[in-house]
């Protein structure tokens, strides 16, 4: 769906890396340009010579070993090609309130929680600089009302039962813009 988009906007070549042959052939029927390997088995033949954006959504947190995920695309990318990717913040506010009463800590699916410093340490260590870090996300505070019942401190539970919206709404701007959402994005650049 992002290519799809993305292309509605302008014209790129474009390269999907999909491990699934099922999601690679419906790529394919729409005159996608798609590469069916797991990204361990990308060549460096196998992509584009002129500089890339490698994007990926919701995936780091599934992955079972995210160091080796990222060193091999670290060896993928030229010098000042960019990664861009969302991935849950273990530190994020819902995730911290609710504990483990959060659908977010659900292994074996989710596995990995970085947060804003711990993402980028990681990403220093392998070689990347980091570009920016947010967290952008929107449903942070509707989370907590939507379990209310599970949340067991009292200022959280006082402020989703007794805030209006626009309270609400601020909290959650003020949640995002300061690196507390449960939402995380990340874009960083091979230097």
């Amino acid at each position: 769906m992002f290519i799809e988009e993305f292309l509605k906007l302008c014209n790129i070549n474009h390269l999907i890396i999909e491990p699934s042959r099922y999601l690679s052939q419906i790529c394919r029927e729409k005159n996608l340009n798609v590469l069916e390997k797991f990204l361990e088995d990308v060549n460096i033949k196998d992509l584009p010579k002129e500089n890339k954006v490698f994007v990926s959504f919701e995936l780091f947190e599934h992955l079972h070993d995210p160091k080796l995920f990222l060193e091999i695309l670290f060896q993928l990318l030229n010098k000042n090609d960019s990664f861009i990717f969302t991935t849950l913040n273990g530190m994020g506010l819902d995730i911290q309130v609710l504990q483990d009463e959060s659908k977010a800590v659900s292994p074996p699916m989710h596995l990995n929680f970085f947060n804003p410093k711990s993402i980028k340490i990681l990403l220093d260590k392998i070689g990347f600089k980091c570009i920016d870090i947010i967290t952008p996300g929107k449903l942070d505070i509707n989370i907590m009302e939507n379990n209310v019942d599970k949340i067991k401190d009292k200022f959280w539970k006082n402020f989703i039962g007794y805030s209006n919206k626009e309270e609400k709404n601020k909290m959650q701007n003020f949640i995002s813009n300061n690196r507390l959402s449960s939402h995380m994005m990340v874009v960083c650049r091979k230097v």
